[in-house]
């Protein structure tokens, strides 16, 4: 049974803890720099929070931010989503998905962030049936860059006709 952290050989299972003189693994002698493992990230601590209540089986707020135990990310799923990869009504995050998206990479219907898809969208790159932002495509788009079908308005506007 190995600790959380320790380091072990992907190939065999055996634990590389305290190794220190040898670059291969003690039990099956693969190279040590193609094997080391490590499950977490001792010393890099997440936050994980869930609300008792619950709203049609969801938690009401879900928070995963940072590394936990194997977790990598935080992924957060609830009515209210807040963490690296959250999924929500309201998602807010690194790359939110969700009814309303707040973030850096965003997705949903109302969403903002840096680049941001949705019906309506508003961000550094927007898309959606209405985009806002420094460049933006849409049926209708304001912006800096702008690509529209039905109407935009801009620094440089390439209106698509049909």
């Amino acid at each position: 049974m190995r600790a959380e952290d320790e380091p072990y050989c992907r190939a065999c299972g055996y634990s590389l803890r305290g190794l220190t003189d040898s670059s291969k693994c003690p039990e099956c002698g693969r190279p040590i720099v193609e094997v080391l493992v490590r499950d977490s990230f001792p010393g890099a601590r997440g936050r994980r929070y869930q609300s008792q209540r619950r709203l049609f089986g969801l938690p009401l707020v879900s928070i995963a931010v940072g590394p936990s135990g194997g977790e990598r990310m935080g992924r957060p799923v609830g009515i209210i989503a807040i963490g690296d990869l959250p999924k929500g009504v309201i998602a807010i995050g690194g790359r939110a998905l969700g009814v309303v998206a707040i973030g850096g990479f965003t997705m949903g219907v109302f969403s903002v962030g840096g680049f941001a898809l949705g019906a309506a969208a508003v961000g550094g790159f927007s898309g959606g049936i209405i985009a806002g932002g420094g460049f933006a495509v849409g049926a209708y788009a304001v912006g800096g860059m702008v690509i529209a079908v039905l109407g935009g308005v801009g620094g440089q506007v390439f209106r698509l006709g049909f």
